[in-house]
């Protein structure tokens, strides 16, 4: 345990006082602000000439339409007829506008619009003018259609997590946040690994550290400093996401200003345990098969090519992680939740936006522990031998067989 703590503690003060981590810690502190403060910066964007229109038509009928489209769009101006095919110049004489709206009530209502960006148009305005539509076919006025076409919808969780569907949406912007994070912290500090791996192996420094201390430890040792300072580059990435989504309102559906994201949401102590207890299983298993793979080659160009394979699980586990948003109880999620490898992203996902039952969530702990200490075993005997292995890279029969031995 001497032995572990000294290569630790050398470790961890290379890395901790390290260019590259004071680097990262601060970039991603900064793209921590823009995710944080971009819904603001675009819904800004978004609400202004983009969504002026100029409606066309008979005065009676550009009014109902006006009222119609007042949710998505703001009317820069209502003509009573178009004399010419608009261009760019007429959208920029009548305020900019993004499109023109070519309005006719014979026999039902039939729309022709011109737009800058035409995707943003065709679906957003049937959607809106359906009201005028069914008044004209009805002969009713369209208030009168859209007052009957509300249907009051109250929905109540029976879990009793979430106080209304805003909270549940809420939760699921934080479990994405932080399934961010795990799977760029796992990702990153797992190439670390390898690459220290690596470039040991390759200035034979790996033959001066094995002489003297068991291979095992030394394994050990550095993935306890590689977590320990990923712990300290989430700390702050995760403090200054709170900080920030405290102070940078969003925009509600409603067009009101409502308090951001992350600072409208509490973070449970549980979802925290969660997160930290999947992220240590986690990066021990992605850590102990990096560091594997980075001993088995012999030259530092290669290390992408042995960490392509070993991306392929994370991101296995953060796509399943997004479906698991939206269907948490889906047998085939539990499942996968189950799995190692990419139980981290999806127990964890399941924990943030459901009630996981706690036989569930202890035996996923148990299984991604029993799966990280197998890891560590085979790993460490790959390790143990790839380190002083020179040459050709072995073969995967050899790699077999080191196992076995």
């Amino acid at each position: 345990m001497n032995t572990i703590g000294v290569v630790f503690s050398a470790e961890f003060t290379r890395r901790i006082t390290g260019r590259a981590f004071r680097a990262g810690t601060v970039i991603g502190a900064i793209g921590i602000v823009v995710l944080t403060t971009l819904p603001t910066l675009l819904s800004g964007m978004t609400s202004s000439a983009s969504k002026k229109v100029v409606l066309i038509g008979e005065p009676a009928l550009t009014a109902q339409a006006e009222k119609a489209i007042a949710r998505d769009f703001e009317v820069a101006a209502r003509l009573p007829r178009l004399d010419q095919a608009p261009d760019a110049k007429f959208l920029d004489t009548h305020g900019k506008a993004a499109a023109v709206a070519v309005l006719a009530a014979h026999p039902g209502l039939r729309v022709t619009v011109y737009a800058r960006d035409p995707s943003q148009f065709r679906d957003t305005f049937a959607r809106d003018l359906a009201t005028v539509q069914i008044g004209l076919a009805l002969g009713v006025p369209p208030a009168r259609v859209e007052a009957s076409s509300k249907v009051p919808v109250d929905v109540h969780d029976v879990s009793g997590r979430f106080a209304d569907a805003a909270a549940a949406d809420a939760a699921k912007g934080v479990a994405y946040f932080f399934v961010i994070l795990l799977y760029l912290s796992i990702l990153l500090n797992a190439q670390a690994i390898m690459t220290s791996v690596a470039e040991e192996k390759t200035n034979r420094i790996a033959e001066l550290l094995v002489a003297t201390l068991d291979p095992a430890r030394l394994l050990a040792a550095k993935i306890l400093a590689t977590a320990a300072t990923s712990f300290i580059q989430l700390g702050v990435w995760v403090a200054v996401g709170m900080i920030v989504g405290r102070m940078v309102p969003h925009a509600s559906a409603g067009g009101a200003e409502a308090p951001s994201l992350l600072g409208s949401v509490d973070i449970s102590t549980g979802e925290l345990l969660a997160f930290v207890a999947f992220f240590v299983v986690g990066f021990a298993q992605y850590g102990v098969l990096y560091a594997a793979a980075a001993s088995l080659i012999n030259r530092t160009e290669d290390l992408g090519a042995v960490a392509g394979p070993l991306v392929i699980p994370v991101i296995i586990g953060f796509i399943l992680a997004m479906l698991g948003m939206n269907a948490p109880n889906d047998p085939r999620i539990v499942a996968f939740s189950l799995v190692p490898l990419v139980s981290p992203f999806v127990m964890f996902t399941r924990v943030a936006v459901s009630s996981v039952p706690v036989w569930q969530l202890v035996l996923s702990l148990a299984v991604n522990v029993a799966g990280a200490v197998l890891l560590a075993w085979a790993s460490g005997k790959v390790y143990r031998v790839g380190l002083l292995l020179y040459g050709r890279p072995p073969s995967l029969r050899q790699v077999i067989a080191t196992l076995r031995t």
